[in-house]
């Protein structure tokens, strides 16, 4: 299971999280209190272990400025939070991930031909990062159709009932492997232990 550890402001974020495991670093482009220039994403980028991949995250962001920081930052994947419509998702291939919100939008699962979606908590205000859980269950129906990624109020002591009752194809977390607003090694660790036992005993019960 994939494990997408986001909102990294550091260059020791990066290096943290990808020396525990983390398989997906997120750095985000949009509005929000983690938003990153592109310049400091990758020195953040730079420090993390080979075998993390890299995730830009943009909001309604111009298709030239996505394009100029996949080069600079040499993104492996860019994830869409914002209202970008199927068209514009599709023109960047394997590398997209698609931020959608249930039940809000669970009707708009089919408008995208893309490899992964993310599961976000659904806001009036905010297109992500709230820390705020949702009914998880509601994904079910969604990740036995589709690669999901699921995100949303997330945290180490959360997180394995979430994939008992969603198993999904990966998680995501920012907020909840923070303290007063930064990364915590110990936080991160439990959350992908927590993953990786959750992952575990759901391969193990899948085979019964």
């Amino acid at each position: 299971m994939l494990i997408k550890i986001c909102g990294l402001q550091k260059p020791e974020d990066a290096a943290v999280a990808s020396e525990i495991g983390a398989d997906l670093l997120g750095v985000v482009f949009a509005p929000s209190k983690r938003k990153q220039a592109p310049m400091d994403a990758r020195n953040i980028f730079a420090a993390a272990r080979p075998h993390a991949e890299r995730v830009g995250i943009f909001v309604n962001a111009t298709h030239k400025t996505v394009c100029e920081v996949i080069e600079l930052c040499q993104l492996d994947r860019v994830q869409f939070g914002g209202n970008e419509p199927a068209h514009f998702c599709e023109q960047f291939g394997p590398r997209t991930i698609k931020t959608l919100r249930l039940p809000n939008d669970r009707d708009k699962f089919c408008d995208y031909r893309v490899p992964v979606f993310h599961l976000d908590t659904a806001h009036d205000t905010s297109a992500g990062g709230t820390g705020q859980p949702w009914d998880y269950s509601l994904a079910l129906e969604v990740t036995k159709k589709h690669r999901v990624i699921l995100g949303g109020g997330l945290n180490p002591t959360n997180v394995a009932e979430a994939i008992a009752v969603a198993r999904p194809y990966g998680v995501d977390v920012s907020s909840g492997v923070e303290t007063g607003g930064e990364k915590d090694a110990s936080k991160i660790e439990d959350f992908i232990s927590a993953v990786r036992t959750a992952s575990s005993e759901h391969r193990s019960t899948a085979c019964r």
